[in-house]
């Protein structure tokens, strides 16, 4: 998504870029993640359209508060909206007006506080986070790989899309450009070819420095009273808005 909306080659390092500049850094990654999780859960069970519209305004104060820039958060936001636009027009299909744009303020609620969290978080802090909140290894190990391996295949489509204009080559007139899509299709296929051989490479590194399935990480920072209360802060919203949500079906 980053990378979409600069448009060049991302690097790991780009992505956590305003990740040490907010106080959020310094919180331990489970606190971060409980906070944050039991929001978007009680977010998701939200229904009355006062409430959806309290939580949406409870996720923008959250954003504003973070310290991450409002810039970058829009334009991970802009790179979420066809996914959530999606969402509200088959929720619009199905149930009409009224309840798309329910969807359209629920979804981006739970985004916009995720997008926080992750802007906010160093990427391998969430993972680790993850780990130490008793998620099975195999699914941290499989993001973790996941995600390096996205940035790979970013590496090396990047490259061949600087190949392509060293040919002179440019963008097709139209999706009706056969040249163009033949090209398109070739670069593709090398892209992933390119990648898988990158990634076995990756891999036999691994192994070859004792990789046994499973990634260790550094000692946790430890539950203070920071993040108590950030624990503690979302955990009591999410619980009122879920209550008031009760109430107002019985």
């Amino acid at each position: 998504m980053v990378a979409h909306v600069r448009g060049h080659r991302i690097r790991s390092e780009e992505l956590d870029e305003y990740a040490r500049g907010t106080w959020l850094h310094g919180l331990d990654p489970r606190a971060k993640l409980a906070g944050v999780v039991a929001f978007v859960v009680a977010t998701a069970l939200l229904t009355d359209p006062m409430l959806l519209v309290a939580s949406l305004g409870l996720s923008v104060a959250f954003a504003a508060m973070s310290q991450v820039p409002a810039m970058h958060l829009a334009k991970a936001y802009a790179g979420a909206l066809p996914f959530i636009l999606i969402a509200a027009l088959s929720v619009f299909l199905v149930s009409g007006y009224p309840r798309a744009i329910e969807m359209l303020v629920r979804t981006s609620s739970c985004v916009l506080a995720l997008l926080v969290l992750a802007s906010a978080t160093d990427t391998y802090d969430l993972f680790a986070g993850l780990r130490r909140l008793k998620v099975p290894a195999t699914i941290t190990t499989l993001l973790m790989l996941t995600y390096k391996f996205i940035l790979v295949l970013g590496e090396e489509s990047a490259r061949m899309a600087v190949a392509r204009k060293a040919r002179g080559f440019s963008d097709g007139r139209n999706l009706l450009d056969m040249r163009a899509m033949k090209t398109l299709g070739y670069s593709a296929g090398m892209t992933f070819v390119r990648s898988s051989g990158r990634a076995d490479s990756t891999y036999e590194a691994l192994k070859s420095r004792g990789f046994d399935g499973e990634f260790r990480f550094r000692a946790p920072k430890g539950i203070g009273a920071a993040e108590a209360a950030f624990v503690a802060w979302f955990t009591v919203t999410a619980a009122i808005l879920v209550v008031l949500q009760v109430g107002v079906l019985a």
